[in-house]
């Protein structure tokens, strides 16, 4: 505990960058994890694995590309450089709200405070230069909504200031063929302005070998996923935050060492009839919106406490688009075009209101959850838009109410853990179990 202060210290008097003090964290817990449940070491080999890639980038020659939003991140790796993705910082700093409160207040001297608290840390972190390694370039989105349309342009003028090259894309409302040729031109824009960046020309097959081991990380996440649809589910939900991996290190092969680890697990556990609640699965949850990242722990309680498990949420169910045609450029460009179109959150909250639905009902139908709770992210207004129409076919369709908690998943001085689980408490006393 000693050591954990210390470093937040350090953070907090800005002598220590937020990679190193990442690294130290995970390195931390796996160290604890040897000594309390070995067997379970798997699980924290890809924050290792990611914390330390983005570290050691500039010691192994290789350029740190900072990304936020759905960007061809395949294309990055294939020119050698290192993806990194911004959502992971908010989201690891968010169980410490001491450590997330220094970015989000440093942004908030600039920008409103309703803005969400992903996009602030993000900013803030701009602002301090406290990340750690400087970006030798960053690569943005015009989605997944208001909050980032004002962070990354911001964030954009700092580092262009600095001298680091920019590239944004412009994401379509629409996701017809016309929308998925705008994606393809506008990527082979960013193909010369990689080549220009790095200084090497696009490599055929460095792109065909990233594409291959893309493909393997989402097919296997493809079967965790059926996995969950199993009853028992075997699977705990704190595995769905730890999937969400997936949008930074889909490209390399210790993501699809960590999914193939986990179906192993998974399906070992649905043949000895084991799964996460202790007596049993009682209830199924879908959980609406995103996930709770300040308070993952709430997934384990529910478990723990009323044998309900998360079997998907809404923020990581995703359509697996695979790649079909390896060595074809231009089909390939199109693949990328549907999952820059389809990553979560974007898929269902980037666009009409039909598209939120139609994904929400999906899992309904394919997972059979009978509890619907709609854990709502107080930075992501645009969902809380179609909040009503999606409980209502929920309701509508099958029969289950929902239940409603604004959350703040990044800054955790908005409501502590004691206060979301007395909501969840009671919806399940009265209206679940009652």
């Amino acid at each position: 505990m000693a050591k954990d202060t210390r470093l937040e210290d350090a953070v907090l008097r800005g002598e220590m960058s937020i990679v190193d003090f990442c690294c130290e964290k995970v390195n931390g817990q796996i160290e604890r994890m040897k000594e309390r449940n070995p067997d379970l070491l798997w699980t924290l080999e890809i924050q290792r694995a990611m914390w330390e890639m983005f570290r050691d980038g500039h010691k192994n020659g290789k350029k740190v590309i900072w990304f936020g939003g759905p960007v061809p991140v395949d294309l990055i790796v294939a020119f050698d450089c290192v993806p990194v993705y911004l959502d992971t910082v908010p989201i690891r700093l968010s169980p410490n709200p001491v450590l997330a409160a220094r970015f989000i207040d440093a942004a908030e001297k600039y920008v409103p405070n309703s803005m969400c608290g992903i996009d602030k840390v993000e900013l803030g972190m701009t602002l301090l230069n406290q990340f750690g390694p400087e970006p030798d370039a960053f690569v943005y989105s015009s989605v997944p909504c208001d909050s980032s349309r004002i962070a990354y342009p911001n964030m954009d003028m700092i580092l262009t200031k600095k001298g680091t090259p920019c590239f944004a894309f412009d994401t379509p409302f629409r996701r017809d063929e016309r929308g998925i040729q705008y994606l393809v031109d506008q990527t082979k824009r960013f193909i010369s302005w990689m080549e220009e960046l790095t200084g090497t020309k696009f490599d055929q097959e460095k792109y065909n070998e990233v594409c291959k081991k893309t493909n393997r990380t989402f097919e296997w996440q493809g079967k965790c996923a059926e996995l969950r649809m199993r009853k028992p589910c075997p699977l705990p939900g704190r595995m769905l935050v730890l999937n969400g991996t997936s949008n930074a290190m889909s490209g390399f092969d210790a993501m699809g060492d960590l999914l193939e680890k986990e179906y192993e697990v998974g399906e070992m556990l649905y043949e000895l009839g084991m799964g996460p609640c202790p007596e049993g699965e009682k209830h199924r949850v879908a959980l609406l919106q995103n996930m709770l990242w300040s308070s993952a722990g709430t997934m384990d309680w529910l478990e723990r406490e009323y044998n309900t498990v998360a079997v998907m949420d809404a923020f990581g169910f995703q359509y697996g688009d695979i790649y079909e045609h390896i060595g074809d450029l231009e089909d390939c460009l199109r693949v990328m075009a549907r999952k820059m179109q389809n990553n979560p959150m974007i898929h269902g909250a980037s666009g009409p209101s039909e598209n939120f639905i139609y994904l929400v009902d999906k899992i309904f139908e394919n997972y059979e959850p009978d509890v619907s709770m709609f854990i709502g992210h107080i930075g992501c207004k645009h969902t809380w838009a179609s909040a009503k129409m999606v409980t209502d076919m929920i309701q509508e369709k099958y029969g289950i109410p929902s239940l409603y908690i604004d959350v703040d998943g990044i800054d955790g001085r908005y409501k502590s853990l004691d206060e979301i689980k007395a909501s969840v408490a009671d919806y399940m006393d009265t209206v679940v179990n009652k």
